[in-house]
C-alpha cells in the first residue's frame, strides 16, 4: 500500500506486515513517512545542550537541559526523585469539550521536569541521558563508563575522550564506532584493535597506521607490511605528537580511504537485517545504531534486548512492544506515543517523564503510579472505562494514533537530535512549525586554560583530566571546541538512510548507507567478505 505523507507530501509504503503490527496493538495506520516520524521523535531529545539555571525546588544553581526561560518548573535530580513534592498535585479532570493535546500541554507545563536525565552518576554533574557513570564530563547517551570525556553513545568504556558510538573501549581518542579497542586514535569502525592511528574498518589489528579493511595485522602503514623496526622508524618521522603532523596524516588517510572498497553497510552477527550499524540482531528492518534487536522496524539509537518495537528512538535496555516513542528504556513494555519514560514502566500511552509507572494515560512526571489519567488517580475499573471513552473521543478529533504535536515539545529544533540527522537553518525550521532557541550560556572568560576554537571563534576550556590524557599519550592539544569536534565526527558517519546502488564488483543491486563522502567502490557484503578474508 502506497500512502502520501501528510507532513512532507512524499509517498511511502505500508506493508502487510505493518498493517498486521498496527492491528495487533490497536492503532491506526501511519499517516507520515518514516523520515518525518523519525524527525519528530528525535525532536524529543536534547542530549548535549546544557545550561546553568536555578532549581525551582531548592533555589540552587544547577546544570539543566532546560534553559531558565522555559515555562515549567525544573528540579535537580535529588529533588525530583525525592519525596518533597506531590506528583499528583496538578491532576486534572478530562474535559470532553477540549482537544486532548491541549489539555496535556497544560498539564505538562505545570509539573516539575527533571533537570537532566541521569541515573546513578558519581562526580559527573555535566552529563545528560546517562547512567551508572563515574568521574565523567560532557558525555551523553552513555552508560557504565568511568573517566570519559566529551563523548556520546559510549558504553562500558574507560578513559576515553572524544569518542562516539563505542562499546567496551579503553584509552581511546577520537574513535568512532569502536568495539573492544584499546589505545586507538582517530579511527572508525574498528573491532579488537590496539594502539593504532587512523584505522578504518579493521579487526584485530595492532600497531598500524592509515590502514583500511585489514584483519589481524601488525606493523602496517597504508595497507603495506613493514618490519617492527621499519614501522617504528616511519612512525617517528610522522610527527604524531604535533598538530600539524596529525592533520597531514589525517588528510592522507582519508584520501586513501576514499579509494578503498567499502561494504554496503556496517553490522555483524545479524540475521535478516536491513539497516546500518546494527549488531547481534534478528528480523530488523530500516534500523540504525542499534544492538540486540529482534522483530523490530524503524528503530534508532537503541541497545540491548529490544523486541517487537516499531518507530522507536530510545536507549533500549530491555524494551518490548514500544511504538512511536522517544527516549524511553530500562525495562519498559507496551508503551505507545510516549517520551522520556523509563525504569520498569509498562502499559503507558501519551505519557512524558514517568518512571516505574503502569497503566497510565496522558500523564507527566509521575513516579511509581498506576491507573492515572492526566495525573489524576482512579480505581482500575474507572481507569479502564475513562481510557476507552477518551480514545473514542480522540478518534473523533483525529488525535488518536498521532504523536505529540510540535508545540508540545519544549526544545528548539537546534537543541535537539533532529538537527544532527535533518539539519535546517533557523528560517527553515520556523517555516515548518518548529521552535528555535537563541539562548546561549555565557562564554568563559579568557584565561590560561581557555582556547579559542579555530572554526567557530568561541572560547572553550581545557580541564585537568584531558590535559593529563594528552600528555600521557603524547597528543597535541585540540584547537577545536568539544562541540565542533562532535560535529566533525558526525560528518564522518552516514545519516540514517539507505540508497539503491550496485555492487562495484559483481554488479547486483544493493541498499547502501548514505555516506557524507562518496567512495569509489561499494561492495555487497558477500564480495566484501571475500575480499578481506
Amino acid at each position: 500500500m502506497i500512502q502520501k505523507c501528510i507532513s512532507c507530501g512524499q509517498d511511502f509504503e505500508i506493508t502487510e506486515g505493518d498493517l498486521s503490527f498496527y492491528a495487533g496493538i490497536d492503532v491506526p495506520k501511519q499517516k507520515k513517512c518514516p523520515n518525518c516520524r523519525l524527525l519528530r521523535l528525535l525532536l524529543e531529545r536534547n542530549t548535549r545542550q546544557l545550561y546553568y539555571r536555578k532549581c525551582d525546588f531548592s533555589g540552587r544553581k544547577i546544570i539543566s537541559m532546560y534553559h531558565e526561560k522555559q515555562l515549567f518548573p525544573v528540579y535537580e535530580p535529588s529533588a525530583w526523585w525525592g519525596d518533597g513534592w506531590d506528583d499528583l498535585a496538578q491532576g486534572m479532570d478530562f474535559d470532553f469539550n477540549r482537544p486532548f493535546f491541549e489539555q496535556f500541554k497544560e498539564l505538562k507545563n505545570s509539573v516539575p521536569h527533571f533537570s537532566v536525565f541521569t541515573v546513578n552518576v558519581e562526580n559527573s554533574e555535566f552529563t545528560n541521558c546517562a547512567g551508572y557513570i563515574k568521574d565523567c564530563y560532557l558525555i551523553f547517551e552513555a552508560d557504565y563508563d568511568e573517566d570519559c570525556f566529551y563523548s556520546n553513545r559510549i558504553y562500558h568504556s574507560n578513559d576515553c575522550i572524544d569518542c562516539s558510538n563505542c562499546y567496551d573501549c579503553e584509552c581511546c581518542y577520537e574513535l568512532i564506532d569502536g568495539l573492544n579497542c584499546y589505545g586507538l586514535k582517530y579511527s572508525q569502525e574498528c573491532t579488537d584493535c590496539h594502539d593504532g592511528y587512523f584505522l578504518k574498518n579493521c579487526i584485530g589489528c595492532k600497531e598500524c597506521i592509515g590502514c583500511m579493511n585489514q584483519r589481524q595485522k601488525t606493523f602496517m602503514i597504508f595497507n603495506e607490511q613493514y618490519t617492527e623496526d621499519e614501522y617504528k622508524e616511519k612512525k617517528a618521522q610522522m610527527g604524531l605528537d604535533s598538530y600539524d603532523g596529525l592533520k597531514d596524516l589525517e588528510k592522507k588517510a582519508w584520501d586513501f580511504f576514499v579509494n578503498q572498497p567499502h561494504k554496503q553497510w556496517e553490522g555483524e552477527q545479524n540475521e535478516n537485517v536491513v539497516g546500518d550499524h546494527v549488531y547481534n540482531s534478528k528480523n530488523a528492518f530500516h534500523c540504525f545504531d542499534c544492538k540486540d534487536l529482534e522483530d523490530c522496524k524503524y528503530c534508532y539509537r537503541s541497545a540491548s534486548h529490544v523486541k517487537n518495537c516499531f518507530d522507536y528512538s530510545g536507549y533500549g535496555f530491555k524494551a518490548e512492544f514500544v511504538y512511536e516513542s522517544a527516549a524511553c528504556g530500562d525495562n519498559v513494555n507496551n508503551l505507545k506515543f510516549c517520551s522520556t519514560c523509563a525504569t520498569n514502566s509498562s502499559d503507558l500511552e501519551y505519557c512524558f517523564g514517568c518512571t516505574s509507572c503502569s497503566n497510565c494515560f496522558g500523564c507527566a512526571s509521575l513516579k511509581k503510579k498506576k491507573f492515572c489519567i492526566l495525573n489524576k488517580q482512579y480505581s482500575e475499573a474507572d481507569f479502564k472505562t475513562l481510557r476507552g471513552k477518551i480514545i473514542e473521543y480522540m478518534k473523533e478529533t483525529g488525535e488518536w494514533g498521532e504523536f505529540f504535536p510540535n508545540e508540545i515539545c519544549p526544545y528548539g529544533y537546534n537543541e535537539s537530535l533532529a538537527m544532527e540527522q535533518f539539519p535546517m537553518t533557523k528560517e527553515e525550521a520556523i517555516s515548518k512549525g518548529f521552535k528555535w532557541s537563541d539562548y546561549e550560556m555565557p562564554a568563559p572568560e579568557i584565561a590560561s586554560d581557555v582556547v579559542v576554537c579555530e572554526v567557530t571563534g568561541k572560547p572553550f576550556r581545557l580541564i585537568k583530566q584531558e590535559l593529563d590524557f594528552y600528555k600521557s599519550w603524547n597528543l597535541p592539544l585540540p584547537r577545536r571546541s568539544p562541540n565542533q569536534r562532535h560535529f566533525d565526527r558526525l560528518a564522518k558517519r552516514p545519516l540514517y538512510g539507505l540508497r539503491r546502488t550496485s555492487c562495484s564488483n559483481c554488479g547486483k543491486e544493493i541498499d547502501a548507507n548514505i555516506l557524507s563522502y562518496q567512495p569509489k567502490k561499494v561492495l555487497c557484503r558477500e564480495c566484501y567478505f571475500s575480499l578481506v578474508y
